[in-house]
């Protein structure tokens, strides 16, 4: 498998050699261009083909990271609303535990043991 994804891959490699090598006058030429802002003259400039290749490239991957990461953020502040709203429920817990009598105090502290605490035993005489 690791041949064949070799071999696939240097295949890929020269037919964009070959591209490029025949069509390098092609990607030397100079493109004119030209803005008209009607507050100004015309502004023109030239740019090769190749260059012109390369900015839409760049655009168009600094374009697609953006969008890639869009969910990501999306994600991380609905984590940040989700922990702050579980430390507001705490609190408001630990409020609400205060309230109430010492005896239903304890009587949850008991069932919140952890499992490797022995259990008081309740049963035995005194």
């Amino acid at each position: 498998m690791k041949l064949f994804r070799l071999v696939t891959t240097l295949l890929l490699v020269a037919v964009i050699v070959l591209f490029v090598r025949q069509n390098m006058t092609t990607f030397q030429r100079d493109l004119d261009f030209s803005l008209y802002l009607f507050i100004r003259e015309d502004v023109r400039w030239t740019l090769k083909v190749s260059t012109v290749i390369f900015l839409a490239g760049f655009v168009g991957l600094l374009v697609g990271v953006v969008f890639m990461f869009r969910p990501f953020y999306h994600t991380r502040k609905a984590l940040q609303a989700e922990r702050s709203e579980k430390e507001r429920l705490l609190a408001e817990r630990a409020m609400t535990l205060d309230d109430k009598p010492a005896q239903q105090l304890n009587d949850l502290q008991a069932q919140a043991r952890p499992l490797s605490e022995p259990q008081p035993d309740t049963d035995a005489p005194a």
